[in-house]
């Protein structure tokens, strides 16, 4: 269930983690990734390559770097198709960030044309002769104030996309990166000792790097650059309150800066003005920064409860922490919140007892709120999922926060202080805090949510098209979000004739979190025609109507979000048969193709390692082994022979993609390959046909597959998603008989993508159409297929 937008969430937010580790900002278009691509004009037609340059070159503008890396080429080598179109772009992006004819509405918002200095191509995929490094750095250098290389963050970093699989050891000892040169804006050096050669990154350079003439604000940026070099030189780990001074003088200097463009702000500032004052925006959050880590003033906001629910409050408290010796003064401290809601003062809370015994946090100074949320409180969830998606583009407009990850948190505290004289605007979001008795405190974003959440058990319904009335079972979710208790009703609204019983149902939930479930049994009339229809779960509280599902996506290594739809069940009805076959099913690294079985009226036993290893097999007419089975499924691979003569005393044996391990520990009955060379040169390790609308041919139009219980043709191939197969077979001994071939647009046909083969009394299929896509969204001809491979024991066909 976690693909498409939320498996979206998941990897945004390990890339978050990755930059907390590094310190980098992450920036982002409105693309949605669509799966593996081939090629980078694929990726071009499905993003629209104008909107794709037009969010790098936004990105560009919000941010202003002087130097730009890319990571890829934009060529085969960088591999995915996504890959190569960011590799083509980032060139383009480049240049069009400077030229106000390009994206000129992004103008009008408010942003200004920029030129980096200078744009680099990585050279880790692709190094020769004829592509020699411009600059060589060495990330491995041991970093004696942080502890580590860079090599070993960036580890580390790569490690927190742990969706993809992509741990890696923190490498110690030189480590080489090459970069190459593509564009500068500055005069070039034979030989570059780091990526700024040529440019002057000091506080003073700025208003030259900026296109500034004369002498304006050089008095005050040497006076702020000499105040760093002072704060540097005076900074004693066991006392860093002796840079306070310097690091004062230094905000001072740079807000006078500030202050002399500001008073040129009666006229249209010029774009070099623009960008310095921009640019000592930067440098002025970090002097305060500096300042109050000098300080040691330390703030945190924290909530008393993780959501919040529309017309209801919680309890804030803000504090301030700092040593008793600091010079801080507290101004002042509120609340920022959304409009139309409400902060108000409130007393302390009660102490909390942490353990087993009261503690209390030593706060330098606390403010305590109320803060209500308004009846009509928006839902909290990703701001790019506010508008329906357009394919897979995200739909952002009028959204503030575009590029950016996620919208700015709920709820944010501003602290002001004043040290030496200067002020601080402090901001720290609200949060909700906990312990957990292994991982010890966690933190997660205040969310708003629903009073009344209403899950569904399965939000697909399959039923055949019939003469007579059929019954389904529906169950549901109702869970209570809210801290006071609530009670209702719950039911369905249903398309015309179709009946449900019980008509609704009662609920009491008295506390937050408590949870029902209900079961309605729905019955379809006789005769309805093949289609999909409609089923609508809600529950009404208090005169109020709720229909929102919430999918909560929560791991250890990302922070908690949120997203919501309407608890629709499609229920597709649809030419479909299938014979009364016992149904065995080996899980793999995990799919949702055991409740597609169920819901065409079979009995599906989940097997596990003793069932395979010393159950009775013969019980079962067909096994299914799930996708990546060979990689997660030790037991699988152990008892491998055991399912070989399961299908020669009899059984059907479909086996569902598996990757290169399947073919490299021989458990196929006869012999195959996965890989293939390509252009004479590149070995593909996986075989596949990425366009869902490949062509499919039809092999052996007489083979039990493609007739029995269902007729099978071309139209079954129809309105599949995402793609046709994976890890196809590329040779494959004479023994299998290959059943369907297809390919993509400009390679060699391939029929490795379902094989036949007949062993002893028996039937094995190996079959890397992507069922485990297309079930679980409902596509009719992949029920239809599907039905026909497990019904394979019953069917007469030769």
């Amino acid at each position: 269930s976690e693909l498409f937008e939320p498996l979206g969430i998941i990897r945004t937010e390990e890339l978050l983690q990755a930059r907390r580790l590094d310190g980098g900002e992450q920036f982002f278009t409105r693309v949605m990734d669509y799966g593996f691509s081939k090629k980078r004009e694929e990726a071009a037609r499905i993003w629209g390559e104008k909107e794709t340059l037009g969010d790098m070159v936004r990105a560009i503008r919000l941010y202003r770097p002087l130097v730009i890396i890319s990571r890829f080429t934009g060529t085969p080598a960088d591999g995915h198709g996504q890959h190569q179109l960011a590799g083509y772009l980032t060139p383009i992006a480049f240049k069009a960030a400077a030229d106000p004819k390009q994206f000129p509405e992004q103008l009008a918002e408010g942003l200004t044309v920029w030129q980096a200095k200078k744009l680099y191509v990585s050279q880790s995929f692709v190094q020769n002769t004829n592509n020699v490094p411009t600059l060589t750095i060495n990330t491995g250098e041991y970093d004696s104030l942080i502890g580590r290389s860079y090599f070993e963050i960036a580890m580390e970093g790569r490690t927190q996309h742990k969706s993809q699989e992509m741990g890696l050891l923190e490498l110690r000892g030189k480590q080489n990166s090459g970069l190459r040169l593509l564009e500068s804006t500055t005069a070039k050096s034979e030989k570059e000792t780091s990526v700024f050669d040529g440019v002057d990154i000091s506080l003073a350079g700025i208003p030259k790097l900026v296109g500034l003439s004369g002498d304006f604000l050089n008095g005050e940026l040497k006076d702020a650059q000499n105040a760093a070099a002072k704060a540097l030189e005076n900074y004693d780990v066991l006392n860093p309150a002796k840079t306070i001074a310097p690091l004062t003088e230094g905000l001072k200097a740079i807000r006078e800066a500030r202050g002399k463009i500001a008073e040129k702000s009666k006229q249209p500032l010029s774009a070099s003005l623009a960008d310095a004052d921009f640019l000592l925006a930067q440098k002025e959050a970090e002097f305060s920064k500096a300042l109050q880590t000098a300080a040691g003033v330390v703030v945190d906001a924290l909530s008393d409860s993780e959501t919040i629910v529309a017309g209801e409050k919680i309890g804030v408290s803000v504090r301030v922490f700092a040593p008793e010796s600091t010079v801080a003064k507290v101004v002042n401290i509120s609340l920022k919140t959304p409009q139309g809601w409400n902060s108000l003062a409130a007393p302390p809370p009660d102490v909390p007892t942490i353990g087993f015994r009261p503690r209390n946090e030593n706060a330098f100074y606390a403010s305590f709120f109320d803060v209500s949320a308004p009846p009509n409180a928006k839902l909290t969830e990703p701001y790019w999922l506010d508008k329906p998606r357009q394919n897979f583009n995200f739909d952002w407009s009028g959204e503030a926060a575009k590029n950016l990850p996620f919208q700015s948190p709920l709820v944010t505290s501003e602290v002001k202080i004043e040290v030496a004289g200067q002020e601080l605007t402090i901001t720290k979001p609200v949060q909700y805090r906990y312990a957990d008795d292994i991982r010890g405190e966690i933190r997660r974003d205040l969310n708003v949510v629903p009073k009344v959440a209403v899950g569904l058990e399965s939000d697909l319904l399959v039923a055949p098209v019939s003469i007579k009335a059929q019954k389904r079972r529906l169950v549901i979710t109702v869970t209570n979000n809210s801290p006071n208790a609530v009670s209702g009703t719950a039911r369905f609204n249903t398309p015309a004739g179709w009946t449900l019983s019980p008509n609704s149902a009662e609920f009491s939930l008295a506390k937050k979190d408590e949870k029902t479930t209900l079961a309605f049994d729905v019955t379809i009339p006789p005769n309805v025609k093949s289609g999909d229809y409609k089923l609508t779960a809600n529950a009404l509280v208090d005169g109020q109507t709720y229909d929102q599902q919430m999918q909560e996506i929560a791991y250890p290594h990302i922070q908690t979000h949120r997203i919501f739809s309407r608890a629709d069940v499609t229920a597709q009805v649809l030419d479909l048969k299938i014979a009364p076959v016992r149904v065995g099913y080996i899980m793999g690294s995990g799919d949702k193709v055991p409740e597609a079985i169920q819901r065409m009226s079979l009995t599906v036993t989940m097997l596990e390692g003793k069932d395979l290893s010393t159950g009775d097999l013969s019980k079962f007419d067909t096994i299914v082994v799930g996708v990546r089975a060979s990689q997660t499924r030790p037991d699988f691979v152990a008892n491998n022979s055991r399912l070989l003569d399961f299908v020669k005393n009899g059984g059907t044996l479909i086996v569902q993609y598996q990757q290169q391990e399947y073919v490299n520990q021989k458990l196929p009955p006869f012999p195959a390959k996965m890989d293939m060379v390509i252009n004479g040169t590149q070995r593909i390790s996986n075989v596949r046909v990425v366009d869902e609308n490949a062509p499919v041919k039809i092999l052996q139009p007489t083979n039990p597959v493609f007739n029995f219980p269902n007729k099978i043709t071309s139209t079954d191939f129809a309105n599949w998603v995402q793609e046709r197969n994976l890890y196809n077979f590329s040779e494959f001994d004479a023994k299998y008989t290959p059943l369907l071939e297809s390919h993509d647009e400009g390679e060699p046909e391939n029929g490795g993508g379902m094989v036949y083969a007949e062993i002893g009394r028996g039937k094995y299929v190996y079959s890397s159409y992507s069922w485990f896509r297309q079930l679980p969204r409902g596509v009719p001809g992949a029920y239809r297929i599907f039905a026909n491979m497990l019904s394979l024991p019953k069917s007469k066909v030769k």
